[in-house]
């Protein structure tokens, strides 16, 4: 367990890699919800 990292600046790079990954991955979820939508009006 000594390879754990305690750099703070390397845990925020990461965590922020995450939250941009997971954002990015609901945009096109929503963009293909979107486009298929069955409850679209005309």
């Amino acid at each position: 367990m000594s390879s754990v990292t305690t750099n703070p600046w390397l845990i925020a790079i990461i965590n922020m890699t995450i939250v941009f990954a997971v954002l990015y991955f609901l945009g096109i979820l929503m963009t293909v919800i979107r486009k298929v939508d069955p409850t679209k009006q005309g």
